[in-house]
């Protein structure tokens, strides 16, 4: 992803929700992220997705906070306020319960925002909240890396 990203003169940015800053933590840890790494918004509640990603609080009540709309949302505000050219973000329920929650623990959206258009993925990623975690942030690297090659 990294060389992807360097070779195509292309940035990144993040918007983490219950991944907490994992995904940047994993980007910053190579050496050389500074070439291509923007920034990372860790807006784990529903109000930082409103006043720091410009997520509408209506979206957010139509759809609840773990869903497609929110999360393409996200990766869009992302996008914009870090002036990236692709953007991260993740929302889900991590568990351990299900809490207040509209989706089940283990319940993951990952999205995408790109110089072309915005999506996401629909992910159930089991009940232990350390996995779940890890294997979204897996994933997410995944998407990226599967939309670098195609263009």
């Amino acid at each position: 992803m990294q060389i992807e990203l360097t070779e195509k003169g292309m940035t990144l940015s993040c918007a983490e929700s219950f991944t907490g800053g994992v995904i940047a933590t994993r980007i910053t840890a190579q050496a050389g992220a500074s070439n291509y790494f923007k920034g990372s918004a860790v807006t784990y509640s529903e109000l930082s997705k409103i006043k720091i990603l410009n997520v509408s609080p209506d979206l957010i009540a139509t759809h609840g906070v773990v869903s497609a709309e929110v999360v393409e949302a996200m990766a869009k505000g992302a996008r914009e306020i870090y002036k990236a050219d692709y953007a991260i973000a993740t929302t889900g329920n991590a568990g351990p319960t299900q809490g207040d929650l509209d989706q089940e623990v283990g319940t993951v959206f990952i999205g995408l925002s790109t110089p072309y258009e915005v999506f996401s993925f629909k992910f159930s990623m089991g009940n232990s909240r350390t996995r779940v975690i890890q294997k979204s942030v897996n994933q997410a690297f995944e998407i990226l890396y599967q939309e670098l090659i195609k263009k």
